[in-house]
């Protein structure tokens, strides 16, 4: 997206192309994208795997998934805004890559869940619902029988 504008100073022409003093703007743009994209990611990975899996996960997958996701995201807006003609191929490779990355955290969300530890309770409190136990009542004791 190039625009001129053109103004006549005397006998010089002067072209001012606004895509050079966009561009510095654009960079602006895609930083604070690239750490939105990180919240925003980070957020739906939580809620849509589970806060505990991703507390249990190694930090290394949640930080190169993280970032992968992100990066992928600002570049695909990055190569969207650079072409003018809808999609390119860099964009729809960077989108399949993004869809990648999302399956690869699928899975490993999935392998923590499976293998996340066993509960702390073994079974060795009573369940709360047992009933005391029950005395047969026997009548006072008499001369007799003076333990029955």
């Amino acid at each position: 997206m190039i625009l001129r504008s053109r103004e006549t100073v005397g006998s010089w022409k002067i072209a001012f192309d606004s895509f050079l003093m966009t561009n510095r703007l654009l960079r602006t743009f895609l930083v604070v994208e690239f750490l939105v994209a990180i919240e925003v990611w980070l957020t739906f990975w939580s809620q849509v795997g589970g806060q505990y899996h991703l507390d249990l996960m190694f930090w290394p997958w949640k930080f190169g998934l993280t970032v992968a996701g992100a990066w992928l995201i600002t570049a695909i807006t990055a190569e969207l805004f650079k072409r003018e003609s809808g999609l390119s191929r860099r964009a729809i490779v960077y989108a399949t890559l993004l869809f990648a990355v999302i399956v690869t955290a699928g899975v490993v969300t999935y392998y923590y869940h499976l293998s996340e530890p066993a509960d702390d309770d073994n079974g060795d409190d009573p369940p709360a619902s047992q009933a005391t136990r029950l005395y047969r009542h026997s009548p006072a004791p008499s001369a007799d029988r003076p333990y029955s």
